[in-house]
């Protein structure tokens, strides 16, 4: 029996949606990947029950999938099962308490909807993650933001299901760690529940002109008009240069291979012009990380992830 056929065969019990033979081009920003035999969209902590109690009677291999926004999946695909979070908490809920205001958040909430409720609401405090692509998970994962500051900076607790138990844990501000672009205090099982955010409350159109502005500036400096995963290298601090200053001096901007391109825009930006494959976007990254490294001597280390097999 393969995986796909116990999951379809006992979908009854499943609080969620089966999909079999799923593209998983249209589950990345990139737009580009192979397919998965079986992606499921689980609502609830029952669903990730069942989840995981399939994959023992199956033996298969799975992936937790946010919204892939930072995800390059190669042209084959990904053999096993890929577990989308898109549904499992989408609430926004504001609280005053002895600290002040928080807010928590469902960690399948996109980022884009919780900036648009804090400009609605008067929340400030999340501007540093206005032009973020994803979702909570995957910022509080990833340790994502901008030039205005980091999601550490704002974060007061994290609930997690630790996926084997399916017991949740939450950490506290003084129990987490962080560094550039990674958390240090997740375990590898855990799967991103929710979160608490301190804010503080101001006039919302104070707060949406901020927001507004941060995205404006995204616009004006980054190639949203074409799929991507946002920024592909982490700057390598320890040369003193930013990652699209790496590139340039490689004379990378704008080069291309197949229908991949190192950004014209922004140069630490590969984007899919159109019907680009993974290996096009992966041999890119592979040509500017061993050419840093050959003629500058820099390390680069990419933000983007890898799933499925790269030759």
């Amino acid at each position: 029996m393969t995986n796909g056929e116990w999951f379809s065969n006992h979908a009854h019990a499943f609080h969620g949606e089966v999909r079999l033979n799923e593209p998983l081009s249209k589950h990345t920003y990139y737009r580009i990947g192979g397919p998965a035999p079986v992606m499921l969209f689980p609502k609830d902590v029952s669903g990730l029950r069942w989840i995981e109690e399939g994959l023992k009677a199956t033996g298969a291999a799975s992936f937790v999938l946010g919204l892939g926004s930072n995800l390059l999946v190669s042209d084959s695909g990904f053999d096993g099962v890929v577990i989308k979070t898109s549904r499992l908490d989408l609430n926004i809920q504001a609280q005053e308490n002895t600290e002040g205001w928080t807010v928590r958040t469902g960690a399948s909430v996109a980022v884009s909807s919780l900036l648009r409720r804090a400009a609605q609401e008067g929340w400030a405090g999340f501007e540093a993650l206005a032009g973020v692509p994803g979702s909570v998970g995957g910022v509080i994962v990833m340790n994502a933001g901008t030039h205005l500051g980091e999601a550490q900076e704002r974060l007061v607790r994290v609930g997690a299901i630790l996926r084997h138990s399916l017991q949740e844990k939450i950490w506290t501000r003084s129990e987490m760690s962080f560094e550039y672009r990674k958390n240090l205090f997740l375990p590898a099982e855990a799967l991103v529940s929710w979160a608490e955010w301190r804010m503080e409350k101001k006039d919302p159109s104070v707060v949406k002109k901020l927001i507004d502005e941060t995205l404006e500036r995204r616009k004006s400096t980054q190639p949203v008009d074409y799929p991507s995963c946002g920024s592909v290298f982490k700057n390598p601090r320890e040369s003193g240069l930013r990652a699209w200053q790496v590139v340039d001096k490689l004379g990378l901007r704008g080069h291309r291979l197949g229908n991949a391109q190192f950004a014209e825009k922004h140069s630490n930006f590969i984007i899919n012009l159109g019907g680009a494959s993974a290996a096009d976007v992966r041999g890119l990254i592979d040509l500017a990380k061993l050419r840093a490294q050959n003629e500058l001597g820099v390390t680069l280390e990419e933000e983007v992830k890898f799933l499925g097999r790269f030759s």
